[in-house]
């Protein structure tokens, strides 16, 4: 009983540092409005980035594409931007998350997906197929990086 009271104090203690830090919320990109919608783009927790779904939006328009491959490529660019605005870029990325509002279109997907990960280092996925994404959407792609903090 004692043993087991004394681990538990112990993992408590080294876990505590990071169970201590703050979030830290990103709301906007340099040069960029503030979204409407009531999510941050990222949320920093330790030492993982944890990035907001995307969709195929363009910057500029705020239209969609009508070709599907370049709606995933806008997506992923999309993505980079906010890791980019974190001082991270696709290398850091662990962890993605795709949403497809056809499954049929996972082929064509990994396609360009795969162009963004040259050196063949890519994350842990999944990839689902959902009734309906948001404006339309058919491809929404949410990512997870991690840095090593100082």
């Amino acid at each position: 009983m004692k043993k087991n009271i004394f681990l538990g104090i112990f993992w408590l203690a080294a876990l505590n540092p990071l169970l201590s830090q703050d979030l830290k919320y990103v709301s906007t990109l340099e040069g960029k409005a503030k979204s409407a919608y009531p999510f941050s783009l990222a949320v920093w927790a330790g030492d993982f980035c944890y990035l907001a779904g995307q969709i195929g939006t363009d910057a500029t328009t705020g239209k969609l594409p009508t070709d599907f491959k370049e709606e995933v490529a806008q997506t992923m660019k999309n993505l980079q931007a906010i890791l980019k605005s974190q001082k991270l870029d696709f290398n850091n990325v662990a962890k993605a998350t795709i949403f497809l509002k056809d499954i049929n279109d996972f082929a064509a997907m990994n396609e360009v997906y795969r162009t963004f990960f040259p050196d063949g280092h890519f994350p842990a996925r999944e990839t689902v197929q959902v009734a309906g994404l948001v404006l339309g959407a058919r491809v929404e792609i949410t990512m997870t990086a991690y840095k090593k903090m100082p």
